[in-house]
């Protein structure tokens, strides 16, 4: 990549993180988010993986090194660039529920303790409903635009579902399929923690194209 795309690459990518962290679109999930999720890896990506939200998996290091050495050997992609449906993984919290209507403010505070109880958060997450998807889904075709790689990994069902319908592809999405929309592929897949090298060798014909 020339310096000057680079550079302006992240100067479009900075600032889009940047009206994410300040969103206030879902403002009963604001309490229990730190900090939202977002976006790492190469800046010219071969392939962009779409994850729904931040989940065990996404969240151990070792699975997404792991996830990206199988890319790398199966599919023969060298730049990875990995990246969330929504933003920030909503909670359900009963304690967060008798000071919701209160205070605005966030309830986690640096190290992820929550400020009520002075213990580590124990809100369980739950599965984003469609409109919050919705609210996040612009900052996800923001960023494709901005990094503009050839190939996007869509992780699960639902990522599947609510990507290719934003591009105007209203298949009903099976795993391993690929779709082309304005020189870019789209490729379907089952969700990160059941994909494996089989799943993975079986993605090398769309890979081809």
């Amino acid at each position: 990549m020339a310096n000057g795309l680079r550079e302006e690459n992240i100067r479009r990518i900075i600032a889009l993180e940047d009206r994410i962290c300040d969103c206030r679109r879902c403002p009963e999930q604001l309490h229990c988010v730190r900090r939202p999720a977002m976006g790492k890896g190469e800046l010219s990506p071969d392939i962009m993986i779409v994850f729904e939200g931040e989940n065990q998996y996404t969240s151990d290091l070792e699975q997404i090194i792991e996830l990206r050495r199988l890319l790398k050997n199966c599919l023969g992609v060298k730049k990875i660039y990995h990246t969330f449906m929504t933003r920030c993984t909503p909670k359900a919290c009963s304690t967060r529920h008798s000071v919701c209507c209160y205070t605005p403010s966030k309830l986690l505070d640096k190290d992820y303790n929550c400020i009520l109880t002075k213990q580590p958060c124990n809100g369980v997450p739950v599965t984003p409903d469609t409109t919050q998807i919705l609210h996040c889904l612009a900052y996800l075709i923001e960023e494709i635009d901005i990094l503009n790689p050839h190939f996007v990994l869509l992780m699960g069902e639902r990522v599947s579902e609510f990507v290719l319908k934003s591009y105007g592809i209203f298949d009903l999405p099976e795993p391993g399929r690929s779709y082309l929309s304005n020189q870019r592929y789209f490729i379907t897949a089952v969700n990160e923690q059941y994909f494996g090298e089989g799943e993975c060798q079986q993605l090398a014909a769309a890979f081809s194209a």
